[in-house]
């Protein structure tokens, strides 16, 4: 039946073994390597999505380092804030004590020197005044007067007594 046809059974076998001897030297030379060139595509495919991932996931884990970091010294910064309003709140404290302080020294210095002037005052005042008492005395002893001649003396012992500076 093959014969029939015209085929040769030689010439079939032969162009099998020639069909297969080239699918071996095909699969040998270009079919394996593409496959392995494919798997190599492939992997290297799969590596850059895990190193892609890989590297995604530390950089979200840096982002968040990095804003914990931020809201750490955003809240150093407020420490050192309210730190800083209490030392100038303490410093300002000291420094109106100290004032007063100061004031309440310089009033009572003030007021004991008032009160020295004062005494002064009466002290030269009471010497002026026994010296006026003496002078009296002095022109009552030299005369012995009435009433009106003892308004006149102490009306002249009062001029002299101006004469002579008693009052400055």
């Amino acid at each position: 039946m093959v014969e029939a046809l015209g085929i040769d059974i030689k010439e079939m076998l032969f162009a099998v073994a020639n069909f297969l001897i080239l699918i071996a030297v095909l699969t040998k030379f270009l079919y394996k390597p593409f496959l392995a060139n494919l798997e190599n595509r492939k992997q290297s495919i799969q590596d850059a999505f895990d190193n892609a991932e890989a590297v995604n996931k530390r950089a979200d884990e840096k982002m968040s380092a990095y804003n914990k970091r931020i809201a750490n010294v955003e809240q150093e910064a407020r420490e050192i804030l309210k730190d800083a309003k209490m030392k100038a709140d303490r410093q300002a404290s000291q420094i109106v004590d100290e004032a007063n302080e100061k004031a309440s020294l310089m009033l009572q210095k003030a007021e004991a020197e008032i009160e020295r002037q004062k005494i002064l005052a009466v002290e030269e005042a009471k010497e002026q005044i026994a010296m006026l008492a003496v002078m009296a005395a002095e022109k009552i002893i030299e005369k012995e007067l009435d009433a009106s001649g003892q308004t006149q003396l102490i009306d002249n012992i009062l001029k002299e007594a101006g004469a002579s500076g008693w009052q400055n």
